[in-house]
């Protein structure tokens, strides 16, 4: 009988990511050990979780604008627009994803992407998820400057059972999850400015506006018309005194300076 020489080693990466489950390094062996079945140029562990995302590791030789990024606009609000983080909290659960399977139909159109997704991800994006409990999931985004091909999707989700034990595992050693995540992001900050301008509905609205999803597919969520979302987009746009999206995304997700400060 013949023997696989890459399941070979495959086995052999296993062993010695087990052993390093306690160790500090142990996110960025996992990755390395990705990294040799796939093209991996960024990844960040994360836990999500209704109200706000954990930062549980990043690259210790990420690029400075890249984290700068991340920490001040991503973990501030803007990853209430990401398609990994809005498909965990509808349908919370543990697997693999890949970004062309849950993004919506214009997310390749949004300023989020333009701004932010395109610049600092690239092309390419797939996450493992495990659900911790009820309310957080533990989830490694990996993200390429290529589109993953099927063989590689393939052999992700074939080790997918691998991959989602240790990140289990290793929550067991994991003492310093950034838990100091509670301040009001500007999302929220620049709502609560706009006081009763804006209804909650319509701020559902927005945020899936920006998000890239279509009028359609908007009003499957909320469980309303089409045409109703159409209107409640001309609203939006006509109480914040905008004319496009750019505008929108500019108004509630640009970073700002204190919104309370005198002008």
């Amino acid at each position: 009988m013949s023997l696989d020489l890459q399941n070979l080693a495959w086995h052999r990466s296993i062993g010695k990511l087990i052993t390093q489950l306690n160790r500090p390094d142990f996110w960025s062996s996992l990755v390395r050990t990705l990294n040799e079945h796939v093209p991996i140029d960024n990844w960040v562990v994360l836990i999500f979780s209704d109200k706000h995302v954990q930062v549980v590791s990043l690259p210790e030789v990420a690029d400075i604008e890249e984290v700068d990024a991340f920490t001040q606009r991503y973990i501030k609000g803007l990853y209430l627009l990401d398609p990994f983080y809005i498909a965990n909290r509808e349908n919370p659960q543990s697997g693999f994803f890949h970004l062309l399977d849950i993004a919506p139909e214009y997310f390749f159109e949004t300023e989020y992407y333009n701004e932010y997704f395109a610049q600092y991800i690239s092309v390419d994006e797939v996450q493992y998820n495990v659900q911790l409990d009820a309310e957080r999931t533990l989830c490694i985004s990996i993200g390429s400057r290529s589109h993953f091909n099927q063989n590689q999707i393939t052999v992700l989700d074939i080790i997918k059972p691998w991959v989602m034990a240790l990140m289990q595992q290793r929550m067991h050693f994991e003492v310093d999850v950034d838990k100091s995540v509670h301040a009001l992001h500007p999302w929220s900050a620049t709502i609560t400015q706009l006081g009763t301008q804006i209804t909650t509905r319509e701020s559902d609205v927005l945020r899936l506006l920006l998000s890239g999803f279509s009028s359609k597919e908007i009003a499957g969520k909320l469980s309303l018309s089409a045409e109703t979302i159409k209107v409640h987009r001309r609203n939006i746009y006509a109480k914040l005194k905008i004319k496009s999206q750019s505008e929108l995304f500019a108004r509630l997700c640009m970073p700002k300076q204190d919104i309370s400060a005198p002008g």
